[in-house]
């Protein structure tokens, strides 16, 4: 699936996808994105939905950049 590979990209190395579901709402009018995202002891979930693939896209790896820079943050004040 072309969005786990992008997911996986924006993730980095730190921050593992543990499970990347795709579900189908609303008799078909919209869709929801959902990934759990491990990185060290912390499990994170992050979702879009919209009404296709392509509207939840982008706002989907925004939300996995953000986990990426909260997890980067963490690990800078834990080594601190």
């Amino acid at each position: 699936m072309r969005l786990a590979e992008d997911l996986d990209r924006v993730l980095g190395g730190a921050v593992t996808i543990d499970d990347l579901e795709l579900e189908t709402l609303e008799a078909g009018h919209a869709i929801r994105v959902r990934a759990t995202l491990r990185a060290a002891t912390r499990v994170e979930t992050i979702e879009a939905i919209g009404t296709d693939v392509l509207s939840v896209y982008g706002p989907f790896l925004q939300l996995a950049a953000e986990s990426r820079l909260r997890d980067a943050f963490i690990r800078v004040v834990d080594a601190g």
